[in-house]
């Protein structure tokens, strides 16, 4: 049981916002894995390998790589591009968190919830990144959207 202030903001479940957040998410994923690079914990082929493991270019699916860390998926065990994922995760700190078996939460969500915790991830972070994560005629939408979504939280 958790006392209201322990409580964290709420994130919208309007389907719109869910998507906006998961390009935020994946942004900041994308940054964190990148900042790893650049302060010398993992190497760029390590990163490059995680990132095409996680899906590649458009969006990141972390499905096989939670599988394969509750042990689900052992034929990925040695796989290079798990074990490379697996590297970076240690590198940015998200492989320290374990997933729960006893709730039906999916694996995948678990991760996810540990990345926007991790990341300190926020919606007045988001607003701030919309430019980043959208092209510019996305923006706009996007902007649109959250003064709407604003106006329905108030």
């Amino acid at each position: 049981m958790a006392y209201p202030h322990e409580i964290g903001t709420q994130i919208s479940t309007e389907p719109h916002f869910q998507r906006l957040w998961s390009c935020y998410r994946e942004h900041a994923l994308r940054g964190a894995i990148g900042g790893a690079v650049g302060s010398g914990a993992v190497s760029q082929g390590d990163a490059d390998a995680a990132l095409r493991f996680l899906g590649g270019r458009r969006h990141l699916s972390a499905g096989q790589f939670v599988l394969a860390k509750a042990g689900l998926l052992p034929h990925l065990a040695h796989d290079e591009g798990f074990l490379a994922a697996d590297r970076v995760m240690d590198a940015v700190g998200l492989n320290n968190y374990g997933l729960d078996k006893t709730t039906a939460e999916p694996f995948e969500h678990q991760f996810w919830s540990n990345v926007d915790g991790h990341l300190g991830l926020s919606e007045e972070g988001m607003r701030a990144e919309l430019p980043a994560i959208t092209d510019p005629s996305g923006a706009m939408k996007a902007q649109a959207l959250m003064g709407e979504e604003t106006k329905k939280l108030a």
